[in-house]
């Protein structure tokens, strides 16, 4: 087992490396093996994303540009250098993210990064009282980029869906497939943060059973098809061989508002 870095390569999709499996090629980005005498807690938070993700592919030519495409709706908020948490584009000057990454910070503290390293200035950040977990943040300008389409069908209890994640400048993806559990489940992963609330707007979504492959941050999309259904409140919190479970706004139950203060704040 290596004692030091394995890392990503940027030809394939890699997973987290077996005993004696050599160095990849080309590589760009270090993921620190787990066993090393560090918990994931201890871990910086590039270096647990990039170390577990499923499937990381790295956006350029190289015949990935579909995937570029497909996923350039997702963002992240940028406060000064810092990248703060994920967001979703749902209109051409508007994204959504979780308001637990952003608590007292100003429009003029904040910018979207998209996928290429483009970033926007926000000029209005609104969290709306039927969802305060919830922020809405209106661009100064338009982004060319398609927006992702809010979801319009229920979320029973095992529909599959898609847990979405991206290293911090997006140039890596990840796709977790997961399925709708209870929230009782939730309530049992963060049963020791008082910080945290569940509300009846939220479902829960499993997460993996080793906190070392639990990667998800406030603001990560969940999907069902080509449809934004969730949107990540507080990141993830995993314990050994447990049902985790990551808590989602749900878009659907709050659909007919959040558009309807999308057309309004697009005027």
């Amino acid at each position: 087992m290596h004692s030091l870095l394995v890392c990503v390569s940027a030809l394939c999709f890699c997973q987290l490396c077996e005993a004696g499996s050599p160095l990849c090629q080309e590589c760009r980005v270090n993921v620190m093996y787990p066993g090393m005498g560090k918990t994931s807690q201890q871990l910086s938070r590039n270096q647990r994303i990039v170390r577990i993700i499923n499937e990381y592919r790295l956006v350029k030519n190289r015949g990935i540009r579909k995937q570029s495409q497909e996923f350039s709706f997702i963002t992240k908020v940028k406060v000064g250098s810092s990248i703060r948490c994920s967001a979703a584009l749902v209109a051409p000057s508007l994204v959504v993210s979780s308001s637990f990454c952003l608590r007292n910070k100003t429009p003029q503290q904040l910018e979207i990064l998209f996928t290429g390293g483009k970033t926007f200035a926000v000029d209005n950040l609104v969290r709306p009282e039927f969802c305060p977990e919830l922020s809405l943040l209106h661009l100064k300008s338009p982004s060319a980029i398609h927006p992702i389409t809010l979801c319009h069908q229920d979320l029973p209890l095992g529909i599959n869906a898609s847990m979405m994640m991206a290293s911090p400048d997006l140039r890596f993806y990840g796709r977790r497939h997961t399925q709708v559990i209870s929230n009782r489940a939730c309530k049992t992963t963060f049963l020791e943060d008082d910080s945290v609330f569940i509300t009846p707007d939220m479902l829960c979504a499993k997460n993996s059973m080793k906190p070392e492959k639990c990667a998800t941050s406030p603001g990560d999309a969940l999907l069902i098809g080509n449809q934004l259904c969730g949107l990540n409140v507080y990141g993830f919190r995993c314990f050994s061989n447990a049902l985790n479970g990551d808590l989602y706004i749900n878009l659907n139950k709050l659909q007919p508002m959040i558009s309807d203060l999308i057309r309004k704040l697009n005027g």
